[in-house]
């Protein structure tokens, strides 16, 4: 019976680990430009994005387009870029990690 369960259990991890969100952002002009999927290479239409200050104030919020592109001014503070696809199933990029962006663009806090 043991190994029965194995296979099936195997099958329900990869299945689970298919759909991990991503997300990669750079700066485009004065637009960050964020392009989010799953590691499977799917497309992660309508999943919610919110960019926030490290202050915890909502800068910027929306949706991935059908296209699974968000679009945002660049801010003019230290910022953070959340993908929020559901319970357990978020990605974060700081702006640190985001293409373009000067990393002496925002004195240390």
């Amino acid at each position: 019976m043991k190994f029965a369960l194995l296979p099936i259990a195997l099958l329900c991890s990869a299945a689970v680990f298919a759909h991990t969100p991503v997300c990669r952002c750079e700066l485009n002009s004065n637009q960050i430009d964020c392009e989010g999927g799953y590691h499977d290479g799917s497309k992660a239409a309508e999943v919610s994005m919110s960019v926030y200050a490290y202050s915890g104030e909502v800068l910027a919020s929306g949706k991935l387009n059908k296209a699974s592109r968000f679009t945002f001014p660049l801010p003019t503070q230290a910022f953070y870029v959340l993908m929020d696809a559901g319970p357990g199933e978020m990605f974060e990029v700081d702006w640190m990690d985001i293409n373009g962006v000067n990393k002496g663009m925002f004195a240390p806090q």
